[in-house]
């Protein structure tokens, strides 16, 4: 038995090796042996194994070389990058408004087609026909994009990555509540295997964004930071020593949903004055572009967001806190809401406070960063 227990730990710590290597060269782009065995402790005999198996799958490929500053005149180093199309997920992100299907790697990118156009397609969410019905639909759409996949990537789509608001059942794939979508549990996970064959990841969009964050943007600087989506509803994820932090039945940080007003209007969670209800899309949206007539109400609904986002703070103490979403997106909104924060602490100025560097892809990022983790970068 001790050596069966030896065989299991020597392979989880293989696991967590090649998981240490990806995650550092996905942080740093091309980069030799010696400097990976230099920034992760590792030997260079144990980087050479492991790089030289992540070569032959195909995970790792040759970037060209560089010169190492050694003083020996000639000597060059080969740097070794992730391969962004060694395997392919049918990424979904549904939200209350638009429902975007993607084709994408693992560095979080869409597949371009043989004409060199991204492979995405936004359609509205249809909330009225029944979620099996939807997510045969969304299931048409994969195999309608697959059919824009060079022929030479096409047979290495091999999973389907679901990001959905609301209560997630990760373990087992299932909607346990879409806000603003159905009001009902969904088995995502057993409707799109059935339709389309694959593996099917499902996690919370927020949270499926913020570990986009953790791969491709903030998380490459910082362990612990607040993702914080405003528009068209208010979410958050909680990033604690670079992992999505997860409390009781698997639950997140969702400050959207702070009770702010006991008499306020009903939200789409099916509590009454969440903090959402007063800085949607639905809320702000006939106020804006701001009047004199509305303005007033824009900045009360600001003061309200910015106080939560200082007190969800003052527990969390995060590096940085991370905004997206579409009415973060809006250069004068989000300075409205970063002046107000200052207001009630200083710290929470320019350089605490970002605007995501992944706006450009936030319709699809986080199911493919959830799909990536799983493929490679998790142990």
């Amino acid at each position: 038995m001790r050596m069966n227990r030896t065989g299991m730990n020597m392979e989880r710590v293989k696991r967590q090796n090649r998981s240490l290597i990806l995650n550092y060269i996905n942080s740093t782009g091309p980069v030799s042996r010696k400097d990976i065995a230099a920034a992760t402790g590792l030997t260079a005999a144990a980087v050479t194994q492991i790089s030289a198996a992540l070569i032959s799958e195909g995970v790792l490929t040759v970037k060209g070389t560089s010169t190492e500053r050694t003083g020996e005149a000639g000597r060059r180093k080969v740097l070794l990058d992730i391969d962004p199309e060694v395997s392919l997920a049918y990424t979904v992100n549904i939200e209350p408004d638009i429902t975007t299907v993607a084709v994408c790697g693992v560095k979080g990118f869409a597949v371009l087609s043989d004409d060199g156009e991204p492979i995405v397609k936004s359609i509205p969410t249809d909330k009225e026909s029944s979620p099996a019905y939807y997510l045969g639909q969304i299931a048409s759409y994969c195999h309608e994009l697959s059919k824009s996949v060079p022929d030479r990537l096409r047979d290495r789509i091999e999973c389907v990555s679901v990001g959905i608001t609301g209560i997630v059942d990760l373990e087992n794939g299932i909607s346990k509540h879409a806000y603003g979508i159905w009001n009902e549990e969904v088995d995502v996970r057993a409707i799109l295997k059935k339709c389309l064959g694959l593996p099917v990841l499902v996690e919370n969009n927020v949270d499926a964004f913020s570990t986009g964050e953790l791969l491709f943007g903030a998380g490459q600087d910082n362990i612990d930071f607040l993702t914080v989506k405003w528009g068209p509803g208010v979410g958050s994820t909680v990033i604690v020593d670079g992992d999505v932090f997860r409390g009781k039945h698997g639950k997140t940080a969702e400050f959207g949903h702070f009770i702010v007003d006991p008499n306020g209007a009903l939200c789409s969670c099916g509590r009454r004055g969440c903090l959402e209800t007063r800085l949607s899309v639905r809320a702000l949206g006939p106020l804006l572009p701001p009047t004199k007539k509305t303005e007033k109400q824009i900045d009360e609904a600001i003061d309200l967001f910015a106080r939560s986002i200082v007190n969800a703070g003052t527990i969390t103490a995060p590096g940085r806190i991370v905004l997206f979403g579409r009415l973060a997106g809006d250069p004068v909104l989000r300075g409205k809401l970063i002046k107000a924060c200052k207001a009630y602490d200083p710290s929470y100025d320019e350089n605490r406070i970002t605007y995501t560097s992944l706006s450009d892809r936030e319709s699809f990022v986080g199911p493919a960063a959830v799909y990536a983790n799983a493929r490679l970068f998790s142990d």
